[in-house]
């Protein structure tokens, strides 16, 4: 690629981009770089008069166009952290990310070391975020998680969906292991650190959902509360497994990672929960039964309106559990995950200057680019 544009004539774009830290031989990406290629690279004419000679979707579609079939491992890597960066845009990650999803990656070759392995691996799990982009996007913004239980069948596949890309990462956590303790590359430190950023976002609004569940089940419908029981088995499944994603920062200097406050039901909490759900099971499988043999059995025509009392009655009773009073572990826990939860890059050299993580701030999770 870089040979072949050498007897070709490169527009603007295609000159500033390879001549940039993007392609360079530097050992990361400089924010600045991706801000001006946000801009469609201006001249210092359109850089006075405030005019941007490419559109937001040109500048992606040029940039996703140019990625070259062929190149260097630690090129590739610091390509992917761009996309990265790029998807998690919250301004322009939408777009971004419509252009994005027709890029094959790269043809597959030998991975004679762990590098490569490590940027193929990167390479499926940058596809797969991107599929969920949307949700990570919410996931990272300030919103009522009231409004996910008005329509619990379509977020529950959601959720399900997030579930599945976050196992995908978390089922790395060997391999990273082993890359890291070789590899102390400020490129993979900084792939790892925005790994890290989408995988607390997704988890800590899974946490959210299940504690509201927590305090709400009982006065669900008990078809709907099944479906987000399954999600509260599978948020403790994940909970350390998310932990342990976390200690590896411990393979690299100077990152810092700052961990939520970690929330664990109560055994009184998990004991109830089953033992409620049980009941829940048992009843919806003989009202189940008992409707086929209503409907294989034709009845007297006084019998329904008996067979609906009894139904209610039945349901009422199956509620045998009641769930008590379930204290609030801390009024301001939101304040210090997700609701709390932000990240911002600011002006520096390298992206390791520029990220910092913090679960204290009441600020949006920022741009991937501050503006």
């Amino acid at each position: 690629m870089f040979l072949k544009n050498m007897f070709k004539k490169q527009s603007r774009f295609e000159k500033h981009l390879f001549e940039g830290t993007i392609y360079d031989n530097s050992e990361t990406v400089d924010l600045d770089d991706i801000k001006k290629m946000l801009q469609g690279y201006p001249s210092k004419e359109e850089e006075d008069q405030l005019v941007q000679s490419m559109t937001i979707v040109q500048v992606f579609k040029e940039f996703i166009r140019l990625i070259p079939s062929q190149l260097e491992t630690p090129k590739k890597l610091k390509v992917l952290l761009t996309i990265h960066v790029l998807m998690g845009d919250i301004k322009h990650g939408r777009l971004f990310v419509q252009q994005f999803l027709g890029w094959i990656g790269w043809q597959h070759t030998d991975q004679k070391d762990a590098l490569s392995k490590f940027s193929s691996v990167q390479t499926m799990i940058i596809q797969k975020l991107a599929l969920i982009s949307e949700i990570i996007q919410r996931s990272k913004l300030k919103s009522n998680i009231n409004i996910l239980f008005k329509d619990i069948d379509s977020n529950v596949m959601q959720f399900y969906k997030m579930i599945n890309a976050l196992n995908l990462i978390l089922g790395q956590q060997e391999f990273y292991a082993q890359v890291f303790s070789t590899q102390s590359r400020i490129i993979v430190m900084e792939i790892y650190l925005l790994l890290w950023n989408d995988v607390i976002a997704l988890f800590l609004m899974l946490e959210r959902f299940v504690r509201q569940f927590l305090d709400c089940y009982q006065q669900m419908d008990q078809q709907q509360s099944i479906q987000v029981y399954e999600l509260f088995n599978e948020y403790i499944k994940l909970t350390p497994q998310v932990k342990r994603f976390a200690q590896l920062c411990v393979f690299f200097k100077n990152c810092n990672i700052n961990e939520p406050k970690w929330y664990q039901p109560t055994k009184k909490e998990i004991e109830e929960l089953q033992i409620y759900f049980q009941n829940v099971k048992i009843y919806l499988t003989s009202r189940s039964k008992r409707l086929k043999l209503e409907k294989s059995s034709p009845q007297p025509k006084g019998s329904c309106q008996t067979t609906g009392r009894d139904l209610k009655k039945s349901q009422s009773q199956s509620q045998i559990i009641p769930k008590g009073d379930l204290k609030q572990q801390q009024d301001n826990y939101l304040s210090n995950t997700t609701m709390g939860y932000a990240k911002r890059i600011y002006q520096g050299n390298n992206a390791s200057q520029a990220i910092q993580y913090t679960f204290e701030s009441d600020c949006l999770t920022a741009d991937v680019i501050k503006q």
